[in-house]
């Protein structure tokens, strides 16, 4: 081929090869361009796009009713997972009108995905149900307040419900954030009974069904009918179902509603963080001259509804000041366990006219909190026990009205093997503990590991005298006295039970220290102190071996273990009693050791007594 022929093709194959590289180059900055657009986020404006106007007069509701019609039908479109940001501009969004009926829910969201319903903050942005709104029971007829005859009453041609301000309904991966949701609660115009105790019906701040991946920031839901927020996820096949619906509450306040802060009937995994659930059941209606209150009244819930709740946290929540409990989760019955894994850690629970916390359900781990008010029952279940650590259990007084409860601690006959880890009970009103496990064998007692048991009375407590009738004691734990009890007040607490033999024990390597003086330590069936293990009896403390008809309770001092009788301490033993001693028993010079002349000392292998 000749030269110039040569040049004249490698030079067209050389505009051939640059037209591509254009070409391939402007398709790539095209699909690029594409995909930026398809990534884009969509943003609606809830005044502009949808016609609000947030003058705290106009009733809105038909605005969030079109935002919601706007995205549920988007979620069915090929777009549908795009992201998108409804905003709320600051104003007060009125939501219904009086009238003689109730209100669907406000803004009903079904399917959606990646969606963020965000106001500016929850100060300057409210949605605020409207004065004079009808909720509980009416007479169709007459549509006046009706209060039936009947207990439990469900005619739903009665029921006047205000439905929900935000529902979720299989929805992912959805924030809501910075909105303040008033459920106007003292304005209402509230009818009769509906359901069991109270009014069952709708009137609630948010409730999540069957979603995962919701986000609840910076909002207060407060004076609705009934909750605050409710969960109810079907989606777990089974309560150890490894995959989590990652449900979060983060710094948002569920306050003064009716029924619940937060129902969780159904999810498994949930988070809240710095959170309040406080005050429900509080609010007054002044046409009733009563509160507005649904049972069971609590700050939280967790209640399954043919559902499993697992994998819950609560932390640094307020639970302060509820109607009914602070936390409740009651069960009935003992069939496979419906809950499990729920830790609530660094919370203040604060029972001032009813329980701070009523659990009976499996799986409960509290860590670190503060318990103001008396705990009751605890898991029926051995396997799943009721577990708590670095607690503080106190009757301390809510702006001056005194704590509930005439114990910290009440548990009769309803729980198993409950334990208590570097826990702190300190009475300054009321006793410390009454508790006896549902079952009189081994596995089934309360088991207190380094904890101190404090006697802060002034004055003489009020309730019955404290009782572990099923108890072990590990690591180094103490009764005293507090700084404010003062003078002679003689206290009694029994360990252990008649009933069952060998029902108190110190563990093998643990130490019980009774310091607290006027104080008597009652032994209706002895106790077992373990190999190594060690008792003291301080000064004014007096360990009764307490006699027993037909039986003959023994204290048993196991090989290399110790009990002392400080100066000023006693160690009394009733009639038909016995002390066995493996190990050693030690009466300083200036205690006592009272011993009835039917009672036997007994001391086999090492055991040794010494009276100095």
């Amino acid at each position: 081929m000749p030269r110039n022929s040569i040049i004249n093709l490698i030079m067209r194959y050389a505009a051939y090869y640059q037209s591509f590289i254009l070409v391939l180059s402007c398709f790539l900055v095209l699909g690029g361009s594409l995909r930026a657009r398809a990534q884009a986020t969509l943003h609606k404006d809830l005044k502009k796009d949808f016609g609000a106007v947030g003058d705290g007069r106009t009733d809105d509701q038909p605005a969030f009713e079109k935002a919601a019609a706007f995205f549920n039908q988007r979620a069915q479109t090929p777009n549908g997972a795009g992201r998108a940001v409804l905003r709320i501009p600051p104003g007060v969004y009125r939501a219904g009108r009086p009238g003689l009926g109730g209100l669907r829910d406000l803004l009903p969201l079904t399917g959606c995905r990646n969606l963020a319903i965000v106001g500016d903050d929850s100060a300057t942005t409210e949605i605020r149900y409207a004065d004079s709104l009808r909720y509980g029971s009416f007479d169709p007829a007459t549509h006046l307040p009706y209060e039936s005859p009947l207990a439990y009453f469900t005619d739903g041609r009665y029921a006047t419900s205000l439905g929900t301000a935000i529902a979720l309904v299989r929805c992912e991966n959805v924030e809501i954030a910075n909105l303040r949701l008033n459920g106007n609660s003292p304005r209402m115009v509230v009818g009769g009974h509906w359901g069991d105790v109270g009014i069952q019906v709708g009137s609630d701040g948010i409730f999540v069904s069957d979603s995962r991946r919701i986000r609840v920031r910076r909002v207060a839901a407060h004076h609705f009918g009934r909750d605050g927020i409710q969960v109810l996820n079907r989606l777990a096949k089974r309560v150890d179902d490894p995959a989590q619906e990652d449900i979060l509450l983060e710094n948002s306040r569920f306050d003064y509603n009716g029924r619940q802060g937060l129902s969780i009937t159904g999810v498994n995994g949930l988070r809240a963080v710095n959170c309040s659930f406080s005050h429900t059941g509080r609010v007054v209606i002044a046409a009733l001259g009563r509160p507005l209150y649904s049972n069971p009244g609590a700050g939280v819930d967790v209640e399954p509804e043919g559902a499993y709740v697992a994998n819950v946290r609560l932390e640094s929540c307020r639970l302060v000041d509820n109607a009914g409990q602070g936390l409740v989760s009651d069960r009935y019955g003992e069939g496979a366990p419906n809950v499990k894994n729920v830790v609530v850690t660094n919370c203040l629970l604060w029972g001032v006219t009813n329980w701070s916390a009523w659990v009976r359900q499996t799986g409960f781990l509290f860590e670190n909190c503060r318990i103001y008010g008396a705990f009751i029952t605890g898991s029926y279940a051995a396997a799943y026990p009721t577990r708590f650590v670095g607690c503080t259990f106190e009757d301390r007084a809510y702006h001056g009205q005194p704590a509930y409860g005439q114990h910290l601690l009440y548990s009769n006959a309803e729980a198993r093997a409950m334990r208590f880890t570097n826990c702190r009970f300190v009475g300054t009103r009321n006793g410390l503990v009454s508790a006896k496990p549902a079952a009189p064998d081994s596995a089934s007692r309360f088991q207190f590991r380094d904890c101190a048991f404090e006697f802060d009375t002034a004055e003489p407590p009020l309730g019955a005298a404290d009782q572990l009738t099923g108890v072990v004691f590990g690591g180094s734990t103490i009764f005293t006295n507090g700084p404010h009890r003062i003078g002679s007040q003689p206290r009694e607490i029994v360990l252990g039970s008649a009933e069952t033999p060998n029902s108190a024990v110190v563990q093998a390597g643990s130490q019980l220290q009774l310091l607290a003086p006027d104080c008597r330590y009652l032994l209706p069936a002895g106790l077992v102190v373990g190999r190594s293990g060690s008792v003291v009896i301080g000064a004014g403390s007096t360990l009764v071996v307490s006699e027993q008809a037909g039986k003959v309770p023994e204290l048993y001092v196991g090989p290399t273990a110790r009990l002392v009788v400080r100066k000023g301490g006693t160690l009394e033993m009733q009639p038909h009693t016995k002390v066995t001693l493996a190990g050693e028993l030690v009466v300083e010079e200036g205690a006592h050791f009272v011993r009835d002349a039917q009672a036997e000392v007994r001391q086999i292998g090492k055991g040794r007594l010494q009276l100095k």
